[in-house]
């Protein structure tokens, strides 16, 4: 039996169910923000476990769309409410389970290999998987551009994630101050794109000033590419001129390097695997913020 998507005691069958199994471990995956690409992924699971989580739904509704994501014969049971303490419910089921001092099955995960040449997304999540310094805190916004980014750090040392909350644009520039504040001691990443970048630029200036040791990357797709595709699913056609210019980011087109600098980060634009390897190597041994600006 397998246990992906780990959300006191448990119910009794499904404590039976669990105890005559035996246990591995997949790769931990992200569910898809695509609405239907997440129901696929999750449409085999027949029970769910929450930890510290909700049941998932899709960010958004949609008009003729069921935002529910798993099968409707998938049993759900709440192991720790978010209000619960997590860390000590999962260590009472591996209790339960006798797993204390087990090793998961399956091979050790590498770290990928570096890839050189122009940018792509399987490329800069290598990169990124390649080079994260251990106990390092990711800041992740990448909605559109990083979604290969789970399985791509799978090898990497022992990190923690902070992802996207309930849609939040604009979350992770913020969000990074705070994790550099609260853990001086550790490295941080974030990982954001031009669009939810604008929502809170003055974050930049507070890294400077505080001296946070933040590398902030900005995939820059000169779009609002989440609202595109969520205008397509309101299935009114193709937006106007007039609603196509509030998707798009341009005229003039942002240059995050220069906004940077105007509030005390350094930055750098690349247009290269190898010139994105060179500057994230960089960002991770400096002391304080910078930023890296990739055009998409």
């Amino acid at each position: 039996m397998q246990v992906r998507f780990l959300h006191g005691a448990l119910p009794p069958a499904l404590d039976r169910t669990l105890k005559q199994q035996s246990l591995s471990v997949p790769t931990v995956e992200r569910v898809h923000y695509i609405l239907e690409q997440a129901v696929e992924q999750l449409k085999e699971f027949r029970q769910l476990l929450l930890v510290g989580a909700q049941a998932p739904v899709a960010y958004f509704a949609a008009p003729g769309k069921n935002a529910v994501l798993t099968s409707p014969e998938c049993e759900i049971h709440t192991l720790a409410s978010p209000y619960e303490d997590s860390a000590r419910a999962l260590e009472a089921l591996a209790a339960a389970l006798s797993l204390d001092g087990t090793q998961p099955a399956g091979a050790k995960a590498e770290r990928p290999v570096l890839s050189s040449g122009h940018v792509t997304l399987q490329g800069l999540a290598a990169a990124i998987g390649a080079l994260l310094p251990e106990n390092t805190i990711v800041v992740d916004e990448s909605m559109t551009s990083g979604r290969g980014l789970m399985a791509a750090t799978r090898g990497a040392p022992p990190h923690d994630w902070l992802a996207n909350t309930g849609g939040s644009i604009g979350i992770a520039l913020p969000l990074a101050v705070g994790a550099a504040i609260a853990c001086p001691d550790r490295r941080v990443l974030c990982l954001t794109a031009d669009g939810s970048a604008m929502y809170t630029a003055q974050a930049l200036w507070t890294m400077a000033r505080e001296g946070l040791n933040v590398t902030t990357v900005v995939f820059a797709n000169r779009a609002y590419a989440v609202l595109k595709r969520e205008f397509s699913y309101l299935g009114v056609g193709d937006p106007g001129p007039r609603a196509l210019d509030m998707f798009e980011i341009g005229r003039p087109d942002l240059d995050w390097v220069c906004l940077a600098k105007g509030m005390g980060v350094p930055g750098k634009r690349v247009t290269s695997l190898d010139a994105f390897t060179k500057a994230l190597r960089e960002g991770f041994e400096s002391q304080g913020p910078m930023l890296i600006e990739v055009p998409l």
